[in-house]
């Protein structure tokens, strides 16, 4: 009970938002709504599940975004600038060439920037990763908790 207390005093003294381990955002640049996300404070980026990611131009990148069931959420390709790309290194210990882009998040009916790498992630559980680049503006986890901007919405 204390260490519950101590999270709110603190929480509260820094303004940030409290996220469980999993909960449902908003993706409105890309017309995607309660897309499932899992938060991993070990990954530093943040990745969204894609197929078909294919550079256009030098600039652009064009793919599909897809859910935990690899069914399509987009009507067809996205194509957004490409803002760097980058060796990762995935879960499985491989490090692989991944473009990243930014776009908008919405988390407890609040916008945020994010920028994500696009992966093929279809054995992970969860088509989108919040990594510790976007925690960074003002969150903190409770592994114990999820839903929570979800259910604020709902409400």
């Amino acid at each position: 009970m204390r260490f519950l207390i101590l999270i709110f005093l603190v929480c509260t003294l820094y303004s940030q938002e409290i996220l469980g381990k999993v909960d449902r955002f908003d993706l409105p640049e890309f017309n995607i709504y309660n897309i499932q996300a899992k938060i991993d404070t070990g990954a530093k980026t943040s990745s969204l599940h894609c197929t078909e990611i294919t550079q256009i131009e030098d600039s652009l990148v064009k793919f599909i975004v897809l859910n935990n069931k690899n069914e399509r959420l987009t009507d067809g390709y996205v194509v957004k600038p490409i803002s760097r790309i980058s060796d990762v290194k995935s879960s499985n210990g491989k490090t692989e060439k991944r473009y990243f882009i930014k776009t908008k998040i919405v988390i407890y009916n609040k916008t945020y920037d994010i920028e994500v790498s696009l992966a093929y992630r279809d054995t992970m559980r969860y088509p989108l990763l919040i990594g510790r680049e976007l925690l960074k503006q003002g969150f903190v986890v409770d592994v114990n908790k999820k839903d929570l901007s979800y259910n604020s919405k709902q409400q």
